[in-house]
Formats: structure tokens, C-alpha cells, sequence
């Protein structure tokens, strides 16, 4: 039985050599369908740049995290990519909170553009990944202007059971994760006549960590007052007076999934999901000595080592859940489902100057989020060439922040009164409907294929709260909007050559995109960094174009897509974070994005091929009246190239290895284009890192590997420090 989810991809590439890029060897054109795929659909009507990675390529190439799966595709970028980031952000052509990530089709992006779960996700608990790239706003609503990513759990078809275990360390000390040991265990199988599949699987990960930040003397204190030397200043003027401590971490992941045919035309299907990320910070290097040579952490009695904002200890915690109906009628079909994603999450630091890191005075941020889906799907397919799809979605949305001072910043219990909270409510019903129709199929002339879509979304945000005792000026209650948006869609594709020997493909779409602005958005907060609220701020809206080739012979593949984003009213982070230069979000009047991405395989001889990519992101700020000096920049935080190279060998048994090498060029951290500073926080150093994986499957089920990361031991920053040089070996077993 297939799995079904919601109407991610119309259709998808798939080869029986499939790589881990959009490229043409995945392709085998005419009917055929990918399991997963929530509508199924002739390949041919696929609407844009479209991705699929496979199981050897998420088991075989150089993966320690989740997000490293979709960090080597084009147009796509992993932001702030160190460690295991708790909160990892995933860019798609450049939009600022422009993707919509998914996992087995249960949307887990919540309303404010945040995900806080993915790096805890158990890695083989994956199966494959489908990137969807372009506005899909007339699918999803809100937040898909970049594009969409469905992470894909694995389901059985007869008993299984699986096993990783394995434990990795730095290879030059204090530079990359320290001790990791990790777990990862499922068992499967289809009972009651094959009508009944279940699977159960855990995952564990646990590190001491690394330092990935510096400890920056507040300039409000002096090292030279109290005669201690040790320090020094870093190119923008900082004053460095040690590390900002090994992040430690552990994950853990528990995920229970089945499906029950109730009949031959009937199934419920359903999962439950626990993941849960907790840290800590330890292990300071001060740099830092008294007058007699001793060392020392203290500066006038004080401990600056904690309490910036960037470390202290936290957990987030998600529970998933997800109920669905699914019906067959003899030319159609029916799905009702009802998911809910809920975050339930701690952080604590010491209030810098007072507590030290034993404890003492501090503060939190607590966040607390629900997601509550409910879609009914329906799928016509009476007529051989034309498939109609309608759905309606309604979604309720609760969002609550409060933060509040701690008498010990290592208890919990010691919670006292809050001094600023932010609350939210939010009611989304939406209406879509799209049309894949088959135009033309000939062998003389070729395919050409077309999909329609529309999308209606009316938004209720209600009783929004906005409390600051500190600015008491700046609070609001009962903040109301309603926002009515429409978003259409047209993809066209044509198929000149279609044989067993040669294909080519040309496509091009055009639709639009919307995100609505957040109170998270207006009302932004941090200690680590200044901020302005900005209550003005308007839901932005993007068009997108794109323009796109494929094509495959015998001896080569490739694609190329050209795609143009015209934004209005875009939010971005403007401003340095200075005090001189505040951050705030704002809305430029237009900004512009257009670029290429570029990927292809050359079969080498036998199981081994060589692949890559390259984008080029060009986002430019065209129109802003509030910050007029930005005008003609590239957006912050977005680079402009992006390239990635693979050398595989991946055989069904025996030996099999893999060459991966990431490269980025330096870009902004301030939309008045600042020359990026090297060897300096939360700035965007160039980027290159060489990655490694070797490994040897045997037929008797048994796996057994090692992966090098950053083997030349580049220690860039990606506005954190990311990890040096580190292995991590592995045994695994499947039956």
C-alpha cells in the first residue's frame, strides 16, 4: 500500500541510479509514480526545479546531521551551520523565511517561520527528502515562496529491523565535537494479513561539544583597570577575553508509525512523534592572567564568561502527532487528516555581570507553540489526460514567549515574575484547487503538459499580547488583523525527446508567494544583540519566474534553471546590531532575486560517477525609503555562490566511498554591505570544507564505515565558528 501525503510534489524524479541532486538521470519519463508522493502524477507535469535524495546518499555520503542532507543541493543553504544549531534556518533561493519544511507531509514550520527540531531528527530515520523549489504558496499558503522540503520516514513492506552504533571525536583539540556516541534502532513489520504495518524507532545522540563562539568583554568593563593581560581585540574592535565554552548536547528521538487497510479501498494511517534537544555550556578557556601569571576568568570580581545571550542551557522538546483517512473510489480519491506540532521549550543564562557559572541571578525564554492542522484532500482522475485536485485546509495556531528572571540560573524552579512576553492566536482557512492536464503525447512531436493552481487563504490573527515592563511604552493587548490572500500558479513542460537513449526536458512556471508578518517579526527580542520592534511591519509578497532545461543521454546529465523572485514589501533584517546601527526588521518596497542553479552527473566507469552544482543568488535590495542606503546591496546573511562537488562509488555491496567538497565565498552580515572581517563573530568568512566517507556493506546485513569532516580543518565562521577536523565510525546491521 503507498504511503500518502499531502500534495508536496505533483511528481518527482527517479532513476534507478538516483543521485542526491536535480538532475536528469533521476528521470524516467512517462507514467510513473514515487511512493510518498502524496498525488500521484505523470512525471511530466512536474511544475519546477525539483530534488529527491535517496538512502545512499543519505547513509553513504558524509551526513552527521539532518540539515547536511539538504545542504549539498542547489539553491539551497543551511544558515549558521554549526554543530548541532537547535534552531536550524534553511534558505531556498535566498528568501528570508521563505521554506516550508515538512516531515512525512505534516508541516512543521509554525507560523512565526521558526522550526526548532530538525538536528534532533534520528539521521536514519530518513529515507529520502523531496525538495521542491519555486513558490508554492497555491499548495502551502504562507511561507513558500523559496520553495518546500518534506523529510521522508521510512515505512516496512515485511519484518525489519535496524541497528547504528557508533562514536566519533576531534582530530585536533578543542576544534570540532568531543566524544559523540550515537544510537539509532527500528523494528517493523506487516501483520494481519498484510493489512496492518507498524514501525518503532529510536534515536540518541549525545556530545561534550565545542566552543564555536568567543567570550566578548562588555565595554562596560576593562581589563586594564585590573592589571590582567591576556586579552586581545578582534577586527571589529571586540574584546576577547576567552571561549564561549563547549556547547554539550544530547538528542533524543522516538517515533511510533502505522498504517491499517480497513479494506480494499479504505486505510487510516497515523505516527506519533517525541524528539527532544537539551544543552549546556562548560568547559571555559580564559585567556586571561593576573599580575603574578596565574590564570584567571574574573575581570573586577566578575564573571563574563556567561550570561551573553549565545550560551547558557536549554531543551526543546516536540511532540508530533498525525491521524489520517484515506479513501479509493474507482477514478478518485479521498484524505482527511489531522496533525499537530507542539513545541515545548526552556533556555537560561545568567544575567552577565551578576551571576556567575555556578549560578546566581539570571533570566529565560521560555517558548511554548501548537500547530493544529486539519485537511481534507481530493483527488479526480476520470479523465485519462486531465487530474483535478481540491483541498481545503484550516489551521489554529498558539504562540507564547515569556521571559522572566531566575533568582539561580541553573534551576528551574527558581522562575520568578515575568518581565517581558509575547502571546499569539491564530485562525487560517484556506481553499485550493489545481489541474494537471496532459496536452499533447506523440512520438513524433513529444509531451507538453501544463499544471493550474489556486490557492485562497483568509487569516484571523487574534489576541495578540505584547508585555515589556522595562519599556512599558511599547505593550499591546488584544492585537487583531485579518489578511485575505490569493495565490495562483502556471507551470508549463515540454518533452521535445523522449526515448530510452535520450531525453530532454524544458519547463517554466510562474506564481506567486506571501508571508505573513509575525508578531515574532515586530516584536523581536535579544540579549545577545540590539534590537528595534517595529509594529508597522506588512505581510510581504513575492512573484516568481522560472525557466528550466533538462537533459540526458547515455554519457552525461545535467539541468539548468533560471529563476527571478520579484519581492514587495519584503521583510528583512536591516541594521548591524551596533548600537549606532540597530537591528529591525523592516519591509524594503522591492527587492529583487534571481539566479541559476546549475547541476549535472558524469558517469565515470562502472559505480562511479562525479557530480556538482552551483547557484548563483543575486538579491538585491531595488526600493527601500527607510533605509535608503541599502539600495543596489546584496540582502545580509545571503551569498551570492554556492558550490558543491561529489566523487561517489556507491556499488549494492562490498566497498563504497564517497568525496564531498562544500565551498562559499564570504558575504554580508548588514545590508550596507560591510566588507565581511575574517577570524571574526558573526561575521561570514569564506567557506570550504572537504568532507569523506568510506565504508564496506556486506550481503549478511552488517554495515560498516567512517566519515572525515573538514579534513583540512578550516575553522571559518558561518557567523558561528564551525567545527574543525573530527571523525566518527560506525557499525550498523539491517535485516
Amino acid at each position: 500500500m503507498k504511503q500518502y501525503l499531502m500534495p508536496l510534489l505533483l511528481s518527482v524524479f527517479i532513476s534507478t541510479q538516483a543521485m542526491a541532486e536535480e538532475n536528469p538521470t533521476k528521470v524516467q519519463l512517462g507514467k510513473s509514480t514515487i511512493t510518498g508522493s502524496a498525488l500521484e502524477s505523470d512525471v511530466t507535469l512536474i511544475p519546477s526545479n525539483l530534488s529527491i535524495v535517496d538512502s545512499d546518499h543519505i547513509t553513504k555520503v558524509s551526513n552527521f546531521r539532518t540539515t547536511d542532507i539538504v545542504k549539498k543541493l542547489s539553491g539551497v543553504r543551511v544558515e549558521r551551520d554549526m554543530s548541532f544549531n537547535p534552531r536550524p534556518k534553511i534558505r531556498i533561493r535566498g528568501v528570508n523565511y521563505g521554506t516550508l519544511l515538512m516531515l512525512d507531509n505534516v508541516i512543521l514550520t509554525d507560523l512565526e517561520g521558526e522550526n526548532r527540531i530538525f538536528n534532533s531528527l534520528a539521521l536514519y530515520d530518513i529515507e529520502r527528502v523531496e525538495v521542491a523549489r519555486g513558490a508554492y504558496s497555491s499548495l502551502y499558503g504562507t511561507g513558500a515562496i523559496g520553495g518546500v522540503i518534506n523529510f521522508i520516514t521510512s515505512m516496512p513492506d515485511k519484518f525489519q529491523t535496524q541497528a547504528f552504533v557508533g562514536y566519533g571525536n576531534e582530530l585536533v583539540k578543542d576544534t570540532a565535537d568531543k566524544n559523540v556516541l550515537r544510537f539509532y534502532g527500528n523494528i517493523g513489520d506487516v501483520l494481519m494479513d498484510n493489512k496492518l504495518r507498524v514501525k518503532l524507532s529510536i534515536g540518541y545522540t549525545g556530545t561534550q561539544g565545542y566552543s564555536n563562539f568567543p567570550t566578548i568583554l562588555p565595554k562596560s568593563a576593562s581589563t586594564s583597570l585590573n592589571n590582567l593581560s591576556g586579552s586581545f581585540k578582534d577586527k571589529a574592535g571586540n574584546t576577547i577575553i576567552g571561549t564561549g565554552g563547549d556547547r554539550s548536547f544530547q538528542t533524543y528521538d522516538i517515533a511510533l508509525k502505522t498504517s491499517y487497510e480497513l479494506g480494499a479501498n479504505d486505510e487510516i494511517f497515523g505516527s506519533l512523534r517525541f524528539s527532544s534537544y537539551s544543552y549546556d555550556f562548560g568547559n571555559f578557556v580564559s585567556y586571561l592572567k593576573d599580575q603574578q601569571g596565574n590564570s584567571t576568568h574574573l575581570v573586577d570580581g566578575k564573571d563574563y564568561f556567561v550570561g551573553s545571550g549565545y550560551g547558557g542551557m536549554g531543551r526543546y522538546s516536540h511532540l508530533i502527532g498525525n491521524l489520517g483517512y484515506l479513501h479509493s473510489f474507482e477514478s478518485s480519491t479521498l484524505k482527511v487528516s489531522l496533525s499537530s506540532v507542539n513545541l515545548f521549550s526552556i533556555w537560561q543564562d545568567a544575567l552577565q555581570g551578576t551571576g556567575d557559572r555556578s549560578g546566581g541571578a539570571g533570566w529565560t525564554q521560555d517558548t511554548d507553540s501548537s500547530s493544529n492542522y486539519l485537511d481534507v484532500i481530493y483527488q479526480d482522475e476520470h479523465s485519462e489526460n486531465h487530474k483535478l485536485s481540491l483541498g481545503t485546509q484550516f489551521r489554529y495556531y498558539q504562540f507564547v514567549q515569556d521571559m522572566r528572571n531566575i533568582t539561580n540560573w541553573r534551576v528551574n524552579s527558581t522562575r520568578t515574575n515575568t518581565y517581558r512576553k509575547l502571546s499569539a492566536e491564530a485562525f487560517v482557512s484556506s481553499l485550493y484547487a489545481n489541474v494537471d492536464s496532459l496536452w499533447l503525447d506523440s512520438e513524433n512531436f513529444g509531451k507538453f503538459s501544463s499544471s493550474v493552481g489556486l490557492r485562497f487563504d483568509h487569516w484571523m490573527n487574534f489576541n495578540g499580547n505584547f508585555f515589556d515592563g522595562n519599556r512599558p511604552q511599547d505593550n499591546r493587548s488584544n492585537l487583531t488583523n485579518t489578511i485575505s490572500v490569493l495565490s495562483p500558479k502556471l507551470a508549463l513542460n515540454y518533452l521535445p525527446l523522449d526515448s530510452q537513449s535520450q531525453t530532454l526536458k524544458l519547463s517554466a512556471s510562474i506564481g506567486s508567494g506571501f508571508r505573513v508578518a509575525t508578531l515574532r517579526d515586530m516584536y523581536r527580542y535579544s540579549t545577545s544583540s540590539i534590537w528595534l520592534i517595529n509594529q508597522n511591519l506588512k505581510h510581504e509578497r513575492a512573484l516568481n519566474f522560472e525557466l528550466g532545461t533538462e537533459y540526458k543521454n547515455e554519457y552525461f546529465s545535467h539541468s539548468l534553471y533560471y529563476y527571478q523572485i520579484e519581492m514587495f514589501d519584503m521583510i528583512y533584517r536591516a541594521g548591524s546590531g551596533k548600537e549606532n546601527d540597530q537591528f529591525q526588521n523592516i519591509n524594503a518596497g522591492r527587492g529583487r532575486i534571481n539566479g541559476i542553479e546549475y547541476a549535472f552527473t558524469l558517469p565515470l566507469f562502472g559505480e562511479l560517477s562525479l557530480e556538482g552544482n552551483y547557484t548563483l543568488t543575486n538579491a538585491v535590495i531595488l526600493n527601500n525609503p527607510t533605509r535608503p542606503k541599502s539600495v543596489g546591496n546584496q540582502l545580509a546573511e545571503t551569498p551570492k555562490h554556492m558550490t558543491n562537488l561529489f566523487l561517489n562509488y556507491f556499488p549494492k555491496f562490498g566497498f563504497y566511498a564517497s568525496l564531498w567538497a562544500h565551498y562559499i565565498p564570504a558575504f554580508f552580515n548588514s545590508d550596507l554591505n560591510n566588507k565581511p572581517l575574517s577570524n571574526t563573530f558573526a561575521n561570514y568568512e569564506t567557506q570550504f570544507t572537504l568532507n569523506t566517507k568510506l565504508g564496506y556493506a556486506m550481503h549478511s546485513g552488517f554495515d560498516f564505515s567512517v566519515q572525515f569532516s573538514n579534513i583540512t580543518n578550516n575553522r571559518y565562521y558561518d557567523y558561528y565558528r564551525v567545527g574543525g577536523a573530527s571523525f566518527y565510525a560506525q557499525i550498523g546491521y539491517k535485516y
